[in-house]
């Protein structure tokens, strides 16, 4: 075995090794638009280094894998291509044969002690003694689908790379200027003082000439141009499809009603005061004293406690920790002061009840629809199951999907049009399971194409194909006329009160008028915001208002779009507020952060330079036929 001869000649699994940060290096960099087709033998060629069909497939199957782990559940290849799995795989090759090229120019490589080491180390390949387990082995091989030769080289490779690039990405401690930097950058607040400008301040827009229109048109053609349709067929095996098959009596759902019916509908919910209190005496004295008059809040605040303090919330009695005090809590009456109780652990409180919603537990009547449909999802799964294999077959004999669901008795679906947002053109939303997935493949398919079914989960399968495609349409200036004097409106108001701010401003800034002056004009008012960092918004202050003022010295003013119909606002800032001294404890994480991003803009630069320096050459063609797009990467 290869194992074996690594032995006589002499980390971790593949998790553990830095794809992820090929993968953001390469999402950065890019793969250069510099390919050329050559040898059909070889895929890709990046330096000395080549690329065979077979290790495409290789690294097809460890992403596939990966993704599938991401989405907690086994992706089909489809589905996985639609998610960018091809895009992810040819740079996980290019950025891992740059690495291998470079590595060889250095003439590193990694010993058959090393790699032995690491292989008997993992706690994969470990019995439950901690030793090495040559079946555990196996059977983490058979698992991921791999030999042992193909895991060993796969290994070799990714450690080195690993250490390469660990070696390159490595960072001292960050200068303090930095961090002080960045501190200021996220903490620094802005106080502003605003005025609302409403569109009616401006003077009001005229009618537009057929040439205003037709510029607005044409220089937002994008408005005006429909979405790619596909028109799409679609059968689904659901637990609707096969509900007469389940045979789910009234006795079934009565049985499931007086089992569940204590948890079904709304639970009683109780707004609970509690003051702890040190032992029994110290509560019998606090007691005494409400029971003579003392407010339960005041008795607390005489305890150094507020009423926040508290203040347990609305509640139900499961969200009450201490069972014991859940029971004395919910058998009070509304603003009835409890006695002390001891809880499980031996704490001592008082409890007053301030609030009481009542809970609702619905009739039989109310509730069997709901658990009707509920055992229809719960016992549905094993004729989903054969119903789909059946399909399969139709499938797999040259039936049609539209025959298949005319001798199966399944409702046979045709959507004239929706785009990829799952959208018709009335403007209805598609309805069927799955719809994002499903979306997702019908508009990276073609017409005609035989297609993966969709794993639906609980929802059950579902079939499509795609049966034509309407590209994206502009709409003829004369069909959308009205809409485009509506748009062409609306950019003349925001540009006529852009225009009028900006006067405005200017007179604020000249000294001449002062805010207050502003607000008096338009009868408007200066309105406060509270301390805001850079990402923050409020109320008629936007991002772009925001980042405006992150600009600006203390007393500069500044103007934004307010998000109120075509409104506006001109604002001060009125104070800045310095951000605090860095908290120690904070600091070693800071200082990962930015090390860290360091890391990634070397690591960028340094695959750059290894494309400058070795080139990329993919065989466009053979890639396109090996990933069956019929196109050209």
């Amino acid at each position: 075995m290869a194992l074996d001869t690594l032995r006589k000649g002499a980390a971790r699994t593949f998790g553990l090794i830095l794809v992820a940060l090929l993968v953001v290096s390469f999402a950065v960099w890019g793969i250069a638009d510099i390919f050329t087709g050559y040898g059909r033998q070889t895929l890709i060629e990046v330096g000395d280094t080549e690329i065979s069909p077979e290790d495409y497939q290789r690294v097809q199957q460890e992403v596939l894998r990966a993704m599938s782990q991401d989405a907690g559940r086994a992706l089909s290849l489809q589905e996985a291509r639609a998610a960018g799995l091809d895009q992810r795989v040819l740079e996980r090759l290019v950025g891992g044969a740059a690495v291998d090229t470079h590595a060889k120019q250095l003439g590193l490589s990694i010993s058959d002690e090393t790699l032995l080491a690491q292989i008997m180390d993992d706690p994969s390949f470990q019995d439950a003694a901690g030793n090495f387990s040559p079946l555990a082995f196996q059977t983490a091989l058979r698992n991921i689908g791999m030999s042992e030769a193909g895991y060993l080289q796969t290994l070799r490779e990714q450690t080195l790379r690993r250490q390469l690039l660990i070696t390159v990405g490595e960072v001292a401690s960050s200068p303090k200027v930095i961090i002080d930097a960045l501190n200021r950058f996220n903490e620094e607040r802005r106080v502003l003082n605003y005025v609302l400008v409403p569109k009616t301040a401006a003077e009001a827009v005229g009618d537009p000439t057929e040439q205003d229109l037709k510029t607005y048109y044409e220089n937002n053609k994008q408005l005006f141009t429909q979405p790619e349709y596909r028109k799409v067929a679609l059968i689904a095996v659901t637990p609707e499809t096969v509900r007469d098959e389940l045979d789910i009596s009234e006795a079934d759902i009565k049985g499931t009603y007086d089992l569940k019916k204590d948890t079904l509908g709304q639970a009683e919910m109780r707004r609970v005061q509690q003051i702890a209190l040190p032992n029994m005496e110290e509560a019998e004295k606090i007691a005494e004293k409400i029971s003579s008059g003392t407010d339960f809040v005041d008795a607390a605040e005489e305890l150094g406690l507020s009423e926040s303090d508290i203040d347990l919330g609305l509640v139900e009695k499961k969200d009450l920790a201490d069972s014991i005090v859940a029971e004395q809590a919910f058998a009070l009456e509304q603003d009835q002061v409890s006695k002390p109780v001891t809880g499980k652990l031996g704490g001592v409180v008082l409890l007053r009840v301030t609030e009481i919603v009542e809970g609702k537990i619905p009739t039989y009547e109310e509730a069997k629809g709901d658990i009707e449909e509920e055992l229809v999802k719960e016992r549905a799964s094993g004729a989903i199951f054969d119903l789909h294999d059946e399909v399969e077959d139709e499938l797999a004999s040259g039936a049609t999907l539209e025959e298949t669901a005319g001798k199966l008795k399944i409702e046979y679906v045709v959507v004239d049009q929706v785009d990829r947002t799952g959208r018709k053109p009335d403007g209805s939303m598609l309805e069927a399971p799955a719809q994002t997935e499903l979306l997702n493949g019908v508009f990276v398919t073609d017409a005609g194409i035989e297609n993966d079914p969709i794993d639906a989960r609980d929802e059950g399968v579902v079939w499509y194909e795609v049966l034509g495609i309407t590209p994206e349409t502009l709409s003829p200036f004369e069909d959308v006329r009205s809409e485009v004097e509506k748009g062409w409106r609306q950019e003349a108001t925001r540009n006529q009160v852009k225009a009028f701010t900006e006067k405005l401003l200017s007179e604020l800034n000249a000294g001449s008028k002062s805010l207050e002056d502003v607000a008096k004009e338009l009868g408007q008012e200066v309105l406060p915001t509270s301390a805001l960092k850079r990402d923050d918004i409020t109320v008629n202050v936007l991002p772009a208002a925001v980042q405006q003022a992150f600009s600006l010295p203390r007393g500069g003013f500044g103007s934004a779009a307010s998000g109120v119909d075509e409104g506006r606002i001109v604002f001060k800032v009125d104070d800045i507020v310095e951000p605090p001294e860095v908290d120690p404890r904070a600091l070693g994480q800071l200082n990962s952060r930015i090390a860290l991003l360091y890391s990634e803009d070397i690591i960028a630069e340094y695959f750059s330079e290894l494309e400058q320096t070795y080139g990329v050459q993919i065989n466009r063609p053979a890639l396109a036929r090996l990933t069956g797009s019929g196109e050209e990467l």
